[in-house]
């Protein structure tokens, strides 16, 4: 487990059966981190900045290999492989990552790849690897759920205030 290696976790617990063993499908996931933020207008990829000290990509990693997914592909910014191998991956010790490849020009190809990539799966899961707060035990209901209905869409209720612009940009 992470947290006995001196790493801090979201989640302290033992990781549970591989998807396989639990539910007798294998369950892979396409984690997608190469995204390059351009609304937030900063000099950093949002999957790479900091929340509560580790790159956003961390979190959402750590949650998947927690959860009962089997394999996990990581698709990132094309050239950006070796960095995220060795800056990302390797301090965190991870086993069930199977592949770090580049993404394409738009989300979809990169989703496309990063399925080429992931092979004798009877369930896939897609993440945004820019969406940290994702727990092992969202994943493990999500593929649950996803045994039972054939498909599943993860969503939280929005708790931000929302407000509506007059044609002046005043809220109303």
């Amino acid at each position: 487990m992470l947290g006995e290696i001196g790493m801090q976790t979201t989640e302290q617990r033992e990781p549970l059966q591989e998807c396989v063993e639990h539910t007798g499908k294998r369950t892979g996931a396409v984690v997608l981190a190469g995204g390059q933020g351009k609304r937030m207008h900063s000099q950093i990829q949002k999957q790479y900045l900091l929340l509560a000290g580790r790159p956003l990509i961390c979190h959402a990693l750590e949650a998947f290999e927690h959860s009962c997914v089997d394999r996990i592909v990581l698709v990132v910014g094309a050239g950006e492989e070796e960095y995220v191998r060795r800056e990302i991956l390797a301090p965190m010790y991870l086993q069930k990552v199977c592949a770090v490849v580049p993404g394409g020009k738009e989300r979809y190809h990169s989703v496309y790849e990063g399925l080429k990539a992931l092979n004798d799966c009877d369930y896939v899961l897609i993440h945004d690897g820019a969406r940290p707060m994702i727990t092992a035990a969202m994943i493990d209901r999500i593929v649950e759920e996803t045994i039972e209905w054939k498909a599943c869409v993860a969503g939280m209720p929005v708790k931000d205030t929302i407000k509506i612009a007059d044609e002046a940009g005043y809220a109303e």
